[in-house]
């Protein structure tokens, strides 16, 4: 049989969100364009969900948007352009 070559293959344990309750705080973030933000999927959201290679990268935000952002990925010596919903990032806590 042959085997599937799609995005979400070989991604159970990346793509699976544990238990835990968050809420709706993300979409209380204001998000500047210059901020650094990390790539973290939500498996529950498959509207604008970005590529399992990209989760756990840290990007820099380029544009806000009502619903969305741009954010610039460095991936090799390549940026590559993520448009992505709120729920996939987060800030950078330091």
């Amino acid at each position: 049989m042959p085997s599937s070559h799609g995005t979400r293959r070989k991604s159970r344990s990346i793509l699976t969100k544990s238990n835990k309750i968050t809420g709706v705080s993300y979409l209380l973030i204001e998000y500047k364009p210059g901020d650094k933000v990390v790539v973290d999927i939500d498996p529950s959201e498959h509207n604008t969900m970005p590529h399992r290679r990209f989760q756990g990268k840290i990007g820099i935000v380029e544009e806000v948007g009502r619903r969305t952002l741009r954010v610039m990925v460095k991936f090799g010596s390549k940026p590559k352009y993520l448009q992505t919903k709120f729920n996939h990032i987060r800030p950078i806590t330091t």
